[in-house]
């Protein structure tokens, strides 16, 4: 088959190459800046926080939790970042906050990290970061740190032997396998997410998973660029699911389980069980 180019600033892609031992040097660089603790010992935790509003654009990107750390580490693929974007991501942040505390139970304190990578750029810095703090004393609140990635100022930077993180960051800028390698120059590391990618160009099954999950954002950023308008974005969502539908019966026909399906699509599983009946009848 044709083969697709998959982008590294995409949930869908992040997770794949995240639940690969191979793959934790390359996010060591990039994300142990923030954290100052090792990847490794992080899990990816597959969940969704939901403020009661069951479209996909209050999904949570990537969480990571540790058994040996009281730390939450939410990262955000930010592909068409805006004003909303950024309020909705702190509102994951005040969410696993809130998670500490349970009804009746003590509180178990922890500390939430939550990392944005933006595909944009800033005029006067590359990264920032956010935390609360008295205006006159100037002593920090350390519940959580918000840290922004303007990626698009990475854009042009090749790996040189002594610029890593940047040319990591760079990567996740790239339009092509061409660019891509451009990029990676000689870097060990680079090379092997590099050759992935290209792998999972490839793969007809992933590039359900990775076309669905661009296509939701892109739906939502146009909903948001004409203004929320009800009807619009009620055509959108429409749009959206039937999307997703026609995306949830290839992954059957292809024999993809059906729990992988909900958490691609969204569809829950009494639809993908009517989907399934009316496959069967078709057949």
């Amino acid at each position: 088959s044709e083969k697709k180019f998959i982008s590294l600033l995409s949930d869908t892609t992040f997770k794949h190459f995240f639940k690969i031992e191979d793959y934790k040097e390359f996010f060591n660089t990039i994300i142990k800046p923030y954290t100052n603790m090792d990847i490794s010992e992080f899990r990816l935790y597959d969940t969704e926080f939901n403020s009661g509003n069951e479209k996909r654009d209050y999904r949570l990107d990537i969480l990571l939790e540790s058994d040996k750390y009281d730390l939450i580490i939410l990262i955000e693929m930010n592909q068409f970042p805006s004003n909303e974007i950024m309020y909705r991501n702190r509102l994951f942040v005040y969410t696993a906050l809130a998670r500490s505390l349970n009804s009746g139970e003590k509180i178990k304190k922890k500390k939430v990290i939550q990392i944005n990578f933006n595909k944009e750029k800033h005029p006067y810095v590359s990264k920032a970061s956010y935390s609360v703090m008295d205006i006159n004393t100037h002593k920090e609140i350390k519940d959580f740190k918000i840290h922004e990635v303007y990626l698009d100022n990475y854009k042009g930077i090749r790996y040189n032997g002594d610029n890593k993180e940047e040319a990591y960051l760079s990567l996740f800028t790239a339009n092509s396998y061409e660019e891509l390698r451009e990029i990676a120059g000689d870097d060990k590391e680079a090379l092997k997410i590099v050759d992935e990618l290209e792998r999972l160009g490839l793969d007809d099954k992933f590039g359900l998973v990775y076309d669905n999950e661009i296509m939701q954002k892109k739906m939502i950023n146009t909903a948001r660029n004409w203004g929320y308008d009800d009807g619009k974005a009620d055509g959108l969502e429409e749009g959206a699911k039937a999307k997703e539908i026609e995306i949830a019966k290839n992954l059957l026909n292809i024999g993809t389980p059906k729990e992988d399906i909900i958490k691609v699509t969204g569809l829950s599983e009494d639809e993908i069980n009517n989907l399934l009946e009316k496959l069967k009848k078709e057949a």
